[in-house]
């Protein structure tokens, strides 16, 4: 998806973000290389999704919340397996707490530490302000390093991630970054559970 004229206004000005136009997509043997040796982040937007948010959510009632289809639940859990299959080392594993978002990476990894530092209840509506703290908690979060020999997952919405690239992923889709201790950060592939399927 290219991205919008403003998006790319602002990319153009955002400190945080260091990377090319261009986004590779899929596993390429140099990004399974890199993903082996640890030092990256998996950004997952949440996987296929049912129903709709209540105009009141409620953070620990999944009623009141989109949720995860059965077919967004067995993709979760298949990309998990992929990652075992392509000895994809994996260390902390964050995530909003939407149910949709925590469902999503207990599945994937097996484990989550959800965070209200990767939330974003400003998608719909909210200030430059609002927008501004949501990038500034994503920003603290990528500047964090993985620990040695692993690759951090992160699982939330894509609005957060879109907000520092102008550009936005599919449910189920990962952005692969490399973070940088002064909050910046390269993308260095989008990749669908195709593209890790492919990459076997």
């Amino acid at each position: 998806m290219r991205p919008h004229p403003a998006a790319l206004a602002l990319l153009l000005t955002m400190p945080a973000l260091a990377q090319s136009p261009a986004v590779p997509e899929g596993v390429t043997p140099t990004l399974l290389a890199q993903l082996r040796a640890g030092g990256l982040v998996l950004y997952f937007r949440h996987f296929e999704t049912q129903g709709a948010d209540a105009p009141q959510v409620t953070l620990r009632d999944c009623t009141t919340q989109r949720t995860l289809s059965e077919q967004g639940r067995e993709n979760a859990r298949e990309v998990g397996r992929l990652l075992r299959e392509l000895r994809v080392p994996l260390g902390t594993v964050l995530s909003g707490e939407y149910c949709r978002n925590r469902d999503s990476a207990a599945l994937l990894a097996g484990r989550v530490s959800p965070t209200p530092a990767l939330n974003n209840p400003f998608f719909r509506s909210g200030t430059e302000a609002d927008r501004q703290r949501v990038m500034a908690r994503l920003r603290a979060l990528l500047s964090t390093p993985p620990r040695a020999g692993t690759n951090t997952v992160i699982v939330t919405h894509e609005q957060n991630l879109r907000l520092l690239t102008g550009w936005m992923l599919a449910e189920g889709e990962a952005a692969v970054l490399k973070p940088a201790a002064d909050g910046r950060f390269s993308v260095l592939a989008r990749v669908t559970r195709e593209g890790f399927r492919l990459g076997r």
